[in-house]
């Protein structure tokens, strides 16, 4: 059997075979159709074939010039053999009843290829159709780079049809393996930068793979851009189009608003519908609606002819840029694209916009600006301050983001006069966190309370722009405040930011409830804590933010509120929440102390100190600071206390505790009252001139009070006292000062609490051991003890022991001094408040 001339062009003889794809074409339907984009391979794969198949085929390529129908049907007649017409010589062997009569007259199949097709007019492709329907042995195949008339629905009514779609025509994994040899893992990141485009596969294979990995993107764009510019302009898309998706590339994602916007064209949705039939890139859906995303290498082409092009608009479509990605709740990509255009003012808007939630995209921040130099950084704090916490929030790399809070305040303390009070506000935020990141508390707090001032008469239409920012620049400078020791006006300020918050964008008023809740609690006002715990537990929070930095507070609050009621392992779930962040976090010493209040009540003293010395281990310097050691004397007194261990705790208060701190004063009248001194108990509670700075405080003193006047027998006093305390304790909710009592005190303390009628205080365990606070008394002075108890006369009681006056009264000094009394009746009171009197003979 004679070959048709087909005419189609030779197959290159580099070209990679896709057996996948010429079995598309071996399905036989009666219209196939082949689309994709220029360099989509379209051309190529029908080449393959119509060279490998035994069967009738015959190639046109449209030609714009003879687009029309009856052009169509000539070039065709002439791949055709002419006709022995035995009819009127004068009837012209033309048209599509020629065609039609020509192609019955082979008596065999025959297939037409038909390349970009998508030049032909429309009823050009419908007499095709029609052929195709009234002579069965004809099948179609036609490769077009868009949409046509053959993809309508009418048409798949005359003829049954099959597609290869642009996915199709994309090379997969495998293929990618075959043609550049290489392995599975660097063939699977080329097809993730490439979408597996054909012509840039075939690029790759010529030019080879480059050795920097992380360029296969420009490389590709570089090794088809001038063929596509060449193939786009020969191609007939409508320069409209073309036009529209370059201004369009300037974003990696892009909403129908976006689209209409970058391009100034309202056919801009419809032109990304064409670029995802193309397979240039592809719709995705979202909750805030779909949004389109380009191939990596078609964005860095468009984005070439973009710098070719349009220039001097790119400046003015970024900003479109920046404000869709906003609009979208995608702030670090508003940020990669002010960053990458250098724009630093508007990298500045990003960041003033979106603090907090770039602050949860910590990995994209550190890609984005870690790559910057300093020198270009140094006169922006704003970016530097991100990227320092960002960096500060991994542990490996918390020594850079140190580095980096120092450049922080130095780039905003190196300000010109001229910047905005909008711009001022945030340098001075900045500035205040940098501060207080590296432990100068009282530096960060002057600058805080600069920036409320500020904050306060800044007209609110000026603070309009970042009103939804207001909430967490209060959390951050409430915070400041807070370590700089002006509790009052944090407190103000996280509840300024909450209101705030609750009438704009509540989520981000969690920082400002957390902290709230927290302060409250660790100062013993647990009301005041609940309250605001409630209001966390009522909102609908992610749990990133309550298990994360914004919600440690909150966490403490609940912890305490748990101990507080008894519920010992409640607590401990709150605070497992601590160990990702023990490493890193600025509230370290808060967790610690609460760590370590936990491990007291469960009776696990030992290994809270070990987990406690373990996270100063951790934090390197910075735990081993004056500052750090002050803070946490007090825990590192009471977790040895519960050991036992008087004589560590007394040595810890002496070298670290400062002395003119209240909390201080409370446990060296404490450690007193352990040593069996409850008289320097109640004379260092009294003669202190400091004054408790919280409820917690002022109970703890009161229970201590209390138990020393139990102790010495002052009766009276210790009632008076009792009602006092019950009151704080029973008002506030607190049962924590009871439980840090030596045992036998807490006993007695809620005995005589008992007979007071103020409230039911629930029974409280000591978290100190039984041993604590017992004087060492010998047998013989426990004998003399149970004696006096007697109130027999000494005279009589040294008759009945069988010594001497002088050797009793001897002994009874001893039994006074152990017992820190001057007295017997308080000899007497001490040792009933503390069991003595038990005869264990």
């Amino acid at each position: 059997m004679q070959r048709l001339d087909t005419g189609a062009p030779r197959v290159p003889g580099d070209v990679i075979t896709r057996p996948r794809l010429l079995a598309h074409l071996e399905v036989g339907a009666p219209l196939t159709l082949v689309r994709g984009a220029c360099g989509a391979g379209k051309t190529v794969v029908l080449r393959e074939w119509v060279q490998r198949t035994e069967d009738r085929a015959l190639w046109i390529t449209a030609d714009p010039a003879g687009a029309d129908s009856g052009g169509l049907a000539r070039m065709i007649l002439r791949r055709l053999p002419r006709r022995t017409d035995a009819g009127d010589p004068g009837v012209a062997d033309v048209g599509w009843q020629a065609v039609r009569d020509r192609l019955s007259d082979l008596g065999e199949p025959v297939t037409i290829f038909v390349d970009d097709a998508a030049t032909l007019e429309r009823d050009a492709l419908v007499d095709l159709c029609e052929t195709v329907a009234a002579v069965p042995a004809v099948r179609v195949v036609a490769a077009a780079n868009r949409r046509t008339v053959l993809d309508s629905d009418a048409v798949g009514m005359l003829v049954d049809r099959t597609a290869v779609e642009p996915p199709d025509l994309m090379f997969d994994e495998e293929e990618i393996q075959r043609a550049l040899g290489v392995d599975a893992d660097l063939a699977r990141r080329i097809r993730a930068v490439t979408n597996g485009f054909p012509a840039v596969i075939h690029a790759m294979a010529r030019r080879g793979i480059p050795a920097d990995h992380g360029s296969l993107v420009e490389t590709a764009a570089e090794g088809v851009e001038e063929y596509m510019r060449l193939r786009v302009a020969r191609s007939g898309y409508d320069p409209a189009l073309i036009s529209a998706l370059v201004r369009i590339s300037l974003a990696e994602t892009v909403d129908d608003a976006g689209a209409r916007e970058l391009s100034g064209d309202p056919r801009a949705v419809h032109y990304l519908d064409d670029a995802e039939s193309y397979g240039f890139g592809s719709w995705s859906a979202s909750e805030r609606g779909r949004a389109f995303r380009f191939a990596p290498f078609t964005r860095a082409l468009l984005r070439r002819e973009l710098e070719r092009r349009h220039s001097g608009e790119i400046p003015a479509l970024r900003r479109v840029v920046v404000a869709g990605a906003q609009r979208a709740g995608k702030p670090t990509e508003a940020l990669r694209v002010a960053v990458e255009g250098d724009d630093w003012e508007l990298a500045r808007r990003v960041v003033m916009s979106s603090w907090h939630q770039l602050l949860n995209h910590g990995a994209a921040v550190r890609e984005i600006l870690g790559s910057i130099p300093l020198s270009q950084l140094r006169d922006e704090p704003l970016l530097v301050m991100l990227l320092a916490i960002c960096y500060n929030a991994v542990r490996v790399r918390r020594l850079r983001g140190l580095q980096l809070f120092r450049l922080a305040v130095s780039a905003a303390n190196s300000q010109r006069a001229d910047v905005s009070d909008s711009d001022r506000l945030f340098i001075w935020v900045t500035e205040s966190v940098a501060l207080r990141v590296l432990g100068m508390h009282e530096r960060a707090a002057s600058v805080a309370v600069r920036a409320l001032r500020l904050l306060a008469d800044m007209p609110e239409a000026e603070k309009e722009a970042y009103s939804v920012q207001v909430p967490l620049l209060s959390a951050q400078l409430g915070i400041s405040l807070y370590y700089g020791g002006s509790r009052r006006q944090a407190i103000e300020c996280f509840a300024y930011g909450a209101a705030v918050a609750a009438v704009g964008e509540p989520e981000n008023g969690i920082s400002n409830l957390s902290m709230l809740a927290g302060i409250h609690a660790l100062d013993g006002d647990m009301p005041e804590a609940r309250h605001y715990v409630q209001l966390v537990r009522e909102g609908r929070w992610s749990n990133r933010y309550l298990d994360g930095y914004q919600g440690t507070f909150y966490r403490v609050a609940e912890a305490l509120l748990a101990l507080e009621e008894g519920d010992v392992e409640k607590a401990a779930e709150q605070i497992a929440v601590f160990g990702p962040h023990r490493a890193t976090s600025e509230h370290w010493i808060v967790m610690a102390t609460v760590e370590a209040l936990v491990a007291l009540r469960r009776g696990r003293a030992a290994l809270g100190a070990t987990q406690l010395e373990s996270l100063v281990q951790v934090r390197g310097r910075e735990g081993h600071s004056a500052s750090a050691r002050r803070a946490l004397s007090r825990t590192r007194t009471l977790l040895l206390l519960a050991q036992g261990q008087t004589h560590a705790a007394r040595a810890i208060l002496q070298k670290d505790a400062p002395e003119d701190r209240f909390e201080t004063i409370v446990e060296r009248a404490r450690i007193a009252l352990i040593d069996g001194r409850p008289r320097d108990t109640l004379r260092i509670l009294s003669q202190a001139r400091a004054q408790p700075t919280s409820v917690r405080q002022s109970a703890a003193a009161a229970s201590l009070r209390t138990a020393a006047l139990v102790r010495t027998g002052g009766e009276a006093a210790a009632r008076h006292d009792a009602q006092t305390l019950a009151a704080l304790l029973c008002d506030r909710g607190l049962r924590l000062p009871l439980a840090l009592l030596p045992p036998a005190d807490t006993r007695a303390v809620q005995e005589l609490l008992r007979e007071t009628d103020s409230c039911e205080i629930p029974p409280v365990e000591s978290a100190l051991p039984e041993s604590i606070g017992a004087p060492a008394l010998t047998e013989r002075e426990q004998i003399v003890l149970r004696a006096l108890a007697s109130g027999r006369p000494l005279t009589l009681i040294a008759t009945d022991l069988g010594v001497s006056p002088n050797t009793i009264k001897t002994q009874v000094k001893s039994v006074y001094r152990k017992l820190g009394v001057a007295g017997r009746e308080e000899a007497v009171a001490a040792a009933a408040a503390r069991h003595l009197l038990a005869d264990h003979g």
